[in-house]
């Protein structure tokens, strides 16, 4: 639950940004391509954090970074929300991604150590299942402060962004550190035999993330401003809309949660992706009903809670000890490299191309995947870390 806090602070931030760009854009007069920067930098913010802090991670310990990588986060959030420049907003939002760039990769390799094979899905998925709640209980935050405050709302919204951090930041201080780390930190160095081995699984996890994050991120951002501008929506509406997106997302979770370790990672994770292909394309059709569009969105985190968690779970048990951390933090890095790109371009893909044309790309960029899927998907389940490992030095 401590190590899944720092993913309920992420998806809380997210979605409270997404709102707060309703009355930011206004306060600033903001053009489309600054409203891509704001909303995008937390992700290049996650690449770096990621980067630096999953090999941090290997090399000090999970515990070092674990206890205060998320200092970033509430500094970015404060910074944020008193900023009189738009320079001063994307400098603290930079801050917010770094923040959790760096406590996912860590987080997420000390659920994977304290662990054993029979829990040990479900227990990481804890971490992505706290983040779609983390976006839920944020959208209920942020529908009565548009009302309340007018223009300066999005002072609030990134604000509040700083209290699950600081929060979190005191619950960890008795969190002790990952033994299994300690002992093969103590007894041995990673000389891989099977580097190809390595390759491809480093190769399909960092791909998996990069596509799923790609199409999540455009709507956990901008459903709001989508479904008012382009479904002349009122804003309290879109709030609640895009909300259940992030419950249909918690849903996605809970059924990894009960399944990955009973029925298996490639069980899920198969039909997932070809249900998510699918439904992008039929969304291509839906564009101009709300209601049909709406309820396309929500199918699609249900989705992608499912397909986005159990690759989570990969890049967390599929790799050596000693190599967890950076490898995990490269396949976040990808994902939020992802992220960032799609949220960048959203705004002015949407001047130009319109929400159609956008559904139609998404769907064409998640069909690869789907056959790489059905043929790589790996299997994890019911396999000690000790045994997982032994694939790489044979």
């Amino acid at each position: 639950m401590l190590a899944g806090l720092g993913g309920f602070s992420d998806g809380f931030a997210l979605l409270l940004g997404g709102a707060a760009l309703l009355s930011l854009s206004q306060y600033f007069k903001l053009t489309p391509g600054i409203e891509g920067l704001i909303i995008s930098i937390p992700f290049i913010g996650s690449v770096i954090g990621s980067l630096i802090f999953g090999r941090l991670s290997d090399v000090l310990g999970r515990k070092a970074i674990f206890l205060n990588v998320l200092v970033f986060f509430a500094l970015g959030s404060f910074i944020s929300a008193v900023a009189y420049t738009t320079l001063l907003v994307i400098i603290g939002r930079l801050l917010v991604g770094i923040g959790i760039g760096g406590d996912i990769p860590s987080g997420a390799s000390l659920v994977a150590e304290l662990s054993n094979e029979s829990s040990r899905g479900r227990l990481i998925s804890i971490q992505s299942i706290l983040w779609g709640l983390g976006g839920a209980i944020a959208a209920l935050i942020a529908l009565p402060l548009l009302n309340l405050t007018g223009i300066e709302s999005w002072r609030i919204m990134l604000g509040l962004g700083a209290i699950p951090p600081l929060i979190v930041l005191a619950l960890r201080r008795g969190i002790n550190e990952s033994w299994v780390w300690e002992i093969k930190r103590r007894s041995s160095n990673i000389r891989l035999s099977n580097r190809n081995k390595y390759a491809l699984v480093l190769a399909f996890t960092a791909a998996s993330l990069f596509t799923w994050t790609f199409t999540l991120a455009i709507f956990a951002n901008y459903t709001p401003t989508i479904l008012v501008n382009t479904m002349s929506l009122n804003k309290a509406m879109a709030l609640l809309i895009s909300g259940l997106q992030w419950i249909g997302f918690v849903i996605g979770g809970l059924i990894v949660f009960k399944y990955c370790d009973r029925l298996g990672r490639r069980i899920l994770i198969i039909p997932a992706t070809v249900g998510e292909a699918i439904l992008l394309y039929l969304s291509v059709i839906m564009v101009k009903d709300p209601l049909a569009l709406s309820l396309a969105l929500i199918t699609l985190w249900v989705l992608g809670g499912i397909g986005y968690i159990v690759n989570s779970i990969y890049s967390a048990e599929l790799f050596p000890t000693l190599l967890r951390g950076t490898s995990s933090g490269i396949s976040f890095s990808a994902g939020r490299l992802g992220g960032y790109i799609s949220t960048l371009i959203l705004p002015i893909l949407l001047l130009n191309a319109g929400l159609s044309k956008i559904l139609l790309i998404l769907a064409v960029m998640m069909t690869p995947l789907t056959v790489v899927c059905m043929f790589t998907a790996p299997r994890g389940e019911n396999r000690s870390l000790e045994e997982l490992e032994k694939d790489y030095f044979k």
